[in-house]
């Protein structure tokens, strides 16, 4: 008897937080966590740029599981290998979603949006900005790679009049320098301009680097 693979589409709860208030909003800043943290730990990273004018969303990602074993922290994932484009169909339709419903909630549309990504966040974040209708004035890989198989024309299409941002550690344990420089040299090979700053704090958002960061907006 043959074995066959099926798909169907359901409904799915998803959570996020926010830091700020949402009146008067002039920086909006979508945030997405990496691999095995969750939203409402990683957007206490944000605090040191939490003033008034800012309001910073952080997403969870639907993916959750048991940190060690069938014990521990619970922690998200973006996504696997395993069934990997309809993962990515369903994080980019919720992050869809979601940037709909936070800016229908703002009074006035805000001077600036912020997507970044941290981590396994930065090809959840790119592929978003990529294959989504959502869009940002400045894109931020934060200790993050670039996916090869990313739609590089359509990203290069969508985000045409917003900022790149590289923020790379030297000590980063796991986004070694020739991964950084891969992900570089991506950009690159498709003429999409990007911006770089150093840190060495290693895997981790770096309060210096965030302010950094926005000082240049």
């Amino acid at each position: 008897m043959a074995i066959t693979e099926h798909h169907i589409e359901t409904t799915r709860t998803a959570r996020y937080y926010s830091l700020g208030s949402f009146e008067g909003v002039k920086e909006l800043w979508f945030v997405l966590h990496g691999y095995a943290q969750r939203a409402e730990d990683f957007i206490k990273n944000f605090l040191p740029i939490a003033h008034e004018g800012v309001l910073v969303i952080a997403p969870e990602a639907l993916s959750r599981f048991y940190s060690r074993g069938f014990a521990g922290e619970v922690a998200a994932s973006w996504m696997t290998r395993e069934d990997r484009q309809h993962e990515i169909e369903d994080y980019v339709r919720y992050l869809d979603n979601l940037y709909t419903e936070v800016t229908m909630k703002l009074k006035l549309p805000p001077q600036k949006i912020i997507a970044l990504g941290f981590s396994q966040g930065c090809p959840t974040v790119l592929r978003w900005q990529a294959n989504g209708n959502s869009p940002a004035n400045e894109i931020v890989i934060f200790s993050g790679d670039v996916p090869r198989d990313l739609a590089f024309a359509k990203f290069k299409a969508n985000t045409a009049n917003s900022q790149k941002w590289f923020i790379y550690s030297e000590t980063d344990e796991f986004i070694t320098p020739s991964i950084f420089k891969e992900s570089q040299e991506l950009f690159m090979a498709n003429a999409i301009p990007f911006e770089t700053i150093h840190f060495g704090a290693g895997h981790k958002i770096a309060e210096a680097a965030l302010k950094e960061l926005r000082g240049k907006f």
